[in-house]
Formats: structure tokens, sequence, C-alpha cells
């Protein structure tokens, strides 16, 4: 998820406060008089306590403990400096670190020392840096008598303007359930319109209302979560939060912005003046994955270097006369049996346009290379042409490098971004020696361009797997523990390499349920764990339990790394007289688990996984960074 962005001493005072007594008060508040806490309302706290205590408590020891010790001053008094000097210092510090893949940044840190302070009672707050000190969070979870009830009490005079708002503006609680349990696919524009994002694709809540294929994508995720909730109900409690919001004074407008992106709702900038969904290049086009009806008319702009008629019965090849772009399409693509005539265009920009978008998105390690592309799905009917810009199947791009330096660019590090808004934004690419070529699949068109990307981290240049990781950062797979360091002989959890496998497999999240019960929507890797257990890549350490913070052991990642090399449609097969000539190299092969004797020998047949030496496999040893990231690239390869 995006940064959030940095507010001010107040509201990030307030902004944790809301969210230990706004975001649920209106369900249960009748009287403004008395602030009263719930333990549903603390069910919706304790996550985001939990997200920030975790992020601070597994920080490099060298960042950790010198904030720990500002907090602890700040907390019991002792300081000579002012709140507004210290915690500044400990955002400045934490807004260094890459927090890619939390719900939490420095400044939800910061609010959880602000809270600890006012509205946390002085036990429990011991109690929190205590598990953030020792590493180990164990349960930081609020009770109703660790809050200062007076301490609301006071913040309830001063602001219930924004109380009322809440309990007024979200009877229902649709939207509510909309935040706990989608908060991921939500955005909310600078007006307070709520927004759904749809892989590529971000709609407006009207927009997904008013198509019927995308109403009832919409309302069968809502059915998997069984809150008895449908999009009628939701769409009228966005269009009265939206309304009321806007009544709101600007600092308390700023205050509920902060509130929704602590809980992972992003900020959205429509492309176009109506506050309509984009859906990305195309001038504002709209559609969903299957019906001809859906979408807008739009009018096509650049040059056109490819097109061709789609039958959905068979695989359509797109391709431009020089080969330098092609697209394969494939049956069934959308599902479509209305008659209606489907056609795929791909435009390129002129060089001016190019060299216009290269200005805004080139930085000092990312570099827009060759043309720049739009790519349309036009449907006609009765004369009227709409346009799609998602699709239920993916369709795959493969992109010539001729004309490239590649004694320059490095063609490893070249990939497909989406130009959105002004922001690349990634979208894999795999380069072919032989074709010299990039190859990706995409769920949805909008505007393209290669890029490449050259990222290194300071604590990498004499390690054994630079390269890997070099690569795999450049593939937006590989993330640093800060801007420049990686720190590549710390843990991996569980979660953390399963975020890996879902980037390094590109593919739209999944959003139906799991039985883990230690797997709860607020958590940053929600979507990846999800999505990886119902495509098949993991399975849990009990029939309820995923454990995503436990540090993973090798066998556990063989299995994982296996089953995505199946995923991708790769032979993973093995007997089981290989099963036993692949273990009995290693000494150890008495400690693979029984249940990871075949996926550990496979991991060898198949050079994903070696020995840590030549008659070791250590399948219970943990894995570091580096290795996981070296398993990543190994597999990045095979696809």
């Amino acid at each position: 998820m995006k940064e959030l962005k940095r507010f001010s001493l107040s509201k990030i005072i307030l902004a944790f406060v809301l969210s230990l007594t706004l975001i649920f008060p209106y369900l249960n508040v009748t009287a403004l008089a008395d602030v009263t806490i719930t333990k549903d309302q603390l069910n919706i706290v304790n996550p985001f306590i939990t997200q920030a205590a975790t992020t601070f408590a597994n920080l490099d020891p060298s960042i950790k403990y010198p904030i720990i010790e500002k907090v602890k001053n700040f907390v019991n008094g002792n300081i000579s400096q002012t709140t507004n000097e210290l915690l500044n210092s400990i955002a400045d510090t934490l807004s260094s670190i890459n927090t890619t893949g939390y719900n939490v940044t420095a400044d939800n840190i910061v609010l959880l020392a602000q809270a600890m302070k006012t509205f946390i009672t002085p036990t429990k707050r011991q109690e929190i840096l205590g598990q953030i000190e020792s590493g180990k969070i164990t349960n930081v979870a609020l009770t109703t008598n660790d809050i200062d009830m007076s301490a609301l009490s006071s913040f309830n005079d001063e602001h219930n303007n924004v109380i009322n708002f809440l309990i007024d503006n979200v009877q229902t609680g649709s939207l509510l359930n909309l935040i706990q349990e989608h908060h991921n696919n939500l955005r909310i524009d600078d007006n307070f319109k709520v927004y759904y994002a749809l892989g590529d694709t971000v709609y407006s809540l009207d927009d997904i209302n008013n198509n019927s294929t995308l109403n009832e994508i919409v309302n069968q995720l809502l059915k998997d979560i069984n809150n008895n909730l449908n999009l009628d109900q939701i769409v009228t409690a966005a269009d009265s939060f939206s309304s009321a919001a806007k009544g709101l004074s600007i600092d308390n407008q700023n205050l509920l912005r902060a509130v929704l992106n602590a809980y992972g709702i992003q900020n959205y900038t429509p492309s176009n003046s109506s506050g309509n969904n984009s859906g990305g290049g195309g001038g504002g086009a709209i559609g969903g994955g299957g019906s001809s009806s859906s979408g807008t008319e739009v009018t096509e702009v650049c040059t056109p270097v490819a097109s061709s008629n789609v039958d959905l019965t068979k695989e359509t090849i797109v391709a431009s006369s020089d080969n330098a772009i092609s697209l394969d399409i494939p049956a069934g693509v959308i599902s479509n049996n209305d008659g209606s005539t489907l056609k795929v265009s791909v435009n390129v920009l002129d060089d001016t346009q190019a060299k216009a978008i290269a200005d805004k998105v080139n930085t000092a390690s990312l570099t827009l290379l060759g043309k720049v592309y739009e790519f349309y799905f036009k449907v006609t009917k009765d004369g009227k042409d709409t346009y799609i810009t998602t699709f239920g199947k993916p369709i795959t791009v493969k992109l010539s490098l001729n004309g490239i330096d590649t004694t320059k660019y490095d063609p490893r590090k070249i990939s497909l971004f989406k130009i959105d808004n002004d922001t690349a934004i990634y979208k894999g690419g795999k380069y072919d020696k032989t074709t010299n070529t990039i190859t990706t699949k995409l769920y949805g068109f909008s505007t393209y361009a290669l890029m490449y990307y050259n990222k290194t981290f300071k604590d990498i240049s004499n390690h054994w797997a630079k390269d890997d990781i070099e690569y795999m950062a450049s593939k937006h797979i590989a993330d640093g523990i800060t801007s420049d360091t990686f720190n590549p002989d710390g843990n991996v959890t569980r979660a953390q390499f399963v975020a890996f496998l879902i980037r390094l497999l590109n593919i739209p999240y999944q959003t139906k349920a799991t039985p883990f019960t230690d797997v709860k929507s607020s958590d940053w890797y929600y979507n990846d764990v999800t999505t990886a257990y119902n495509i098949g890549l993991v399975k849990g350490v009990a029939t309820d339990k995923f454990a995503p913070n436990d540090n993973i052991t090798r066998e556990q990642m063989a299995a994982m790394a296996i089953n995505a090399l199946k995923y991708m449609g790769k032979d993973t097969a093995i007997s089981q007289d290989e099963v036993t000539k692949f273990l009995a190299q290693y000494k150890d092969s008495k400690d693979v688990s029984g249940w990871a004797k075949e996926v550990v020998a496979a991991s060898v047949k198949y050079n994903i996984m070696n020995g840590m030496t030549k008659v070791t496999y250590s399948p219970l040893s943990t894995s570091t960074r580096a290795q996981a990231i070296a398993v990543i690239s190994r597999l990045f390869d095979m696809q």
C-alpha cells in the first residue's frame, strides 16, 4: 500500500484516538454525554495496535532500542524535549524504514506512542513497551479496563461533531463492515467518495452497482465474508458518509482521512473531473470482465500499430507488423455471448507524448525505455462502442528489446510498467535471451511502457546473494528494510515468504475466506496468505492456524516453492526412488519431517533449493532473507 501522508502533530495525536473512539460508536452509542468503550470497538482497534507493536518490535535493534528509550521518556514525562520535537524525531527515524506490505507506517507507530501516554493506563502501556522491547508480541490487545475514560470524555467534548458525523451518517454499519473485511480494496478521494478496486481497475461504487457483472462479483465477495450485506446497502452508506464528511471542518476532514489511511484505505485521485472511475488509459474507459454492455464511450488516442477482431471461442494473437509488440489473448478472456463485435488494438504515443511521460515518471533508479503503448479492448453493439479494461483470464504481452542498448541496461532488470496518473506501477516482465523480449501477463488494459529499474543496497556489496537480491529488487519482489539496507542475513517469516511468492506470480488477490483464525483482514499479509491458500500454495501448521509470524523453516519454504512451481504449470513429479536418492546425499535427511520428504527431494531435483552444505540440508533451520530471495530468483527464471 502507499506510504501514508505525514500529518501535523495535532492530527497525529487525534487520529489514533479516533480509531479508539469513532470507528464503532455509531453502532452502539446513543448518548454523547458519556463515552463508553465496548468489546466491539476494541475488536476494531486491537488489530491496528498489534500491527503497530509487531512492526515496532521487529525493527533492527540499532533502530528499535533508541526509539524505545525516547518513547519511555515520552510516556513517563522524563523529557527535556518538547512533545513536538520528540515525536518528530521518532517519526523522522521511522520514516526512512520501508514498511511496504504493512498497514502501519512511522506515523502510525507515533500514534501508538501518543495514545499510550494519553489514553492507555500506565500499567498497560508498560506491558506493551515490554513486549516491544523483547521482540515477542504475545498480547497487546486492550480491554475496557486499559482505557483512561476521563481522557476519552475530554476528547469527546472537544470533537463531538466528528462523533455525531459517524453516528448519524453510517447508521447501518455497512461501510464499517466493508472497511473491516475489504479495506485493501477500498479507495477514497478528496471529496470522500468511496471507490472499490478490482484487479488493476478502480471503480466508483455507483459504477459497480450499475454494472450487472461487477455487481455480481462484489455481492459474491460480500457473501463470502458472511456479513449479510449487499452492495445496495453499502452504496447507500457510502453516499451518506460522503455527503456528511464534506460538511466537516477542514481539520476534522484531515483527521478522518488519517483514520481511514491507518486502516489501509488508500487515497485515490480520479483521472477525470467527473470523479468517476477511469480504469487507466483509454480516456475514462471502464468495464467488467464479462458484459459487452458494460463500459463507457471513449475516444481512442495515439497511432494504431496493431489490431484484430477477437473470437472468444479461440486464442487470438494481436501483433505489430515489426513484431515489436504482441498480445496473446486466450479463448474466453471475457464472457460475452450477446453478438457484439470485439476488437483489441495497440496504439503508440508519439515521441513528444512519450517524453512528457518519461519526464514525470523517471527517477534516479527508474528509466523509461522505448515506446509508450495504449491497449484497448473495444466492444461494439448497435453502433455503440464501449471498452473493457479488466479480464477474468490473463493476456500475455511480449515486447521486443530491439533498439534498446542492453549493454547499458541489464535486460533482466527491464519490466513492463503501467502508467497511471504520472505514477509507474510495476506489472512484471521476464527476459528471454533467445528472442530478446520481455514477457508478462496482464489482467487489465491501460497505458504501458518498458522501464529499467536498477536498485541496490549498501549492505549487500560483498554478499553472495547480491545478484539475486538486485535482480528481484528490480522485479519489485525484494524490498529493503530501509531505503538503502536489505539485511540479507535477517530472518524471514512464513507470511513474508508468501508475500514474495504472490509478487513473483503477479496475480490478482483472491478474497475468498481461509480457515486460519490467526490471519485477520486487518493484517498486512491478509491478501497474500488468503490468495496463496486459495490457489494451493500453502497449508496451515494446523487446520485453523497459519502461524504467519513464525520464522519459516527450510522444509516449509521448499513446500511453498514446489507448489508455486506447480501453479506455474511446471513439472514437479518425483518418484519414491528419486526421493530416496536425493535425500540420501544429506546426512541429516532423518531430520526431514515425514510430510516434507517429497517436497524437499523435489526442491533438490528441480534445483530450487540445495543443501546448506554438500552433505546437510538443514530442513528445520530457519531461512535468511538472502536465502529466500535466492529461491524466489530461481523460481522467477523458471516461469
